[in-house]
């Protein structure tokens, strides 16, 4: 199931105490030796290097999986090509917990500062035990009763424990399948990720059954908490803006066309812009109407980006949660590409604004995820991963 080329151990710069880092464990009983990591260390700087030379080059290196290591008493899985390495957590509701993108060297998703991870019953409240990293939200949000059903906060998936197999695993190409059955709902989730050589791109498969003898009305919600800054910036293709109820204070009406808006005195907000942490303000709202399949978040300083693409025909709209500074004092953007708002599955159900999979029927659809550079304005991102950019900086 190994490819036969040698293990390369996870890297990763130390922004914490040691006990935050990746560890062995017992069943990675052999460690390579350091020719191996020093090796790695020099092709990492060689591949950051030509792609600052030239973004269009891409370096040369074979694909690596490692299920050998473990975070915070966690199983972590590592797979990693020359430009992004992802780190996922297959017990802790198979959350990809980290996704660098190593030409920048930067980590792309935000990690609560506070609270690392740790396990959660089910059931538990999501905001208090919310980590960060990328968790998938399945078959609600909003804790909500169903057919005499309690359905948890933010779903069934986030805190329990995923199967994992390794399906693919070549020089060229990776792909891991985790999957694990519904507590209250009769369900089966699975996800399959892979990664390609020499590509910045997560590609995901997901699929969703109902096994139950009854339709199924649900959301299923992707959840990356992306790292930002105040030179960050989000595009994409939307029309109808909906504040959620209990976020519309600061703004002047409860919807808008996006991207502007304006807010009680009737100055202009320009939303794509992140605001400040010394902002203290948190924004909630659904884009309903999209012209296309992705979103992006870019730090137009840095000129570095995370970007999602989808099918619109599923992932029907995008929610965007922002922490600025006035949400627990937390700082980072969620991008939630969806199927159905608003985030009270209830509210969504009686406006038939929902999903609904019949008996026996399953759902499935491709994310690509993807890590870009020398960008700070995103105008599309293709279902295969490619970014087109604006000419010059950004502009409005």
């Amino acid at each position: 199931m190994f490819t036969s080329s040698p293990t390369v151990p996870f890297r990763r710069r130390l922004r914490a105490s040691s006990s935050q880092q990746l560890t062995p464990t017992a069943a990675n009983a052999t460690i390579p030796p350091l020719a191996y990591l020093t090796r790695y260390r020099h092709d990492e700087r060689y591949a950051s290097r030509i792609c600052r030379q030239d973004p269009g080059v891409r370096p040369r290196m074979t694909v690596h999986f490692d299920p050998h290591w473990s975070y915070r008493g966690f199983q972590a899985l590592v797979f990693e090509n020359a430009l992004l390495r992802a780190v996922i957590l297959p017990e802790l509701g198979a959350k990809i917990w980290s996704l660098v993108f190593k030409p920048a060297d930067r980590e792309m998703l935000w990690h609560n500062p506070r609270l690392p991870p740790r396990p959660a019953p089910f059931g538990a409240r999501y905001d208090d035990w919310f980590c960060g990293g990328w968790d998938e939200l399945f078959p609600n949000d909003a804790p909500v009763t169903i057919g005499g059903e309690p359905y948890p906060d933010h779903g069934e998936l986030w805190s329990m424990p995923f199967a994992w197999d390794l399906v693919t695993s070549t020089p060229s190409e990776v792909t891991i399948r985790l999957h694990r059955t519904g507590v209250v709902t009769p369900t089966q989730a699975e996800k399959w990720l892979t990664l390609r050589r020499d590509e910045p791109l997560l590609r995901i498969r997901y699929a969703f059954a109902n096994d139950g003898p009854v339709p199924l009305d649900f959301l299923w919600k992707l959840h990356p908490a992306v790292a930002i800054g105040p030179d960050s910036r989000i595009d994409l293709p939307a029309g109808r803006v909906i504040h959620a109820d209990s976020y519309q204070e600061g703004f002047a009406e409860p919807a808008f066309i996006w991207p502007h808006t304006h807010d009680p005195a009737g100055q202009p907000i320009d939303m794509r812009r992140i605001p400040p942490p010394t902002a203290a303000t948190a924004h909630f709202y659904h884009a309903v109407e999209l012209t296309d399949g992705w979103c992006a978040l870019t730090d137009t300083r840095d000129r570095v980006g995370f970007g999602l693409a989808f099918d619109p025909a599923i992932l029907s709209s995008v929610c965007i949660f922002g922490a600025y500074g006035g949400w627990r004092g937390l700082y980072t953007t969620i991008l939630e590409p969806c199927t159905g708002y608003p985030h009270d599955l209830a509210q969504a159900m009686h406006q038939q604004t929902c999903t609904r999979l019949e008996p026996g029927a399953r759902l499935e659809t491709d994310v690509t995820a993807v890590l870009y550079q020398g960008v700070d304005q995103v105008l599309h991102i293709s279902r295969d991963g490619r970014v087109v950019r604006a000419h010059g900086r950004a502009s409005d």
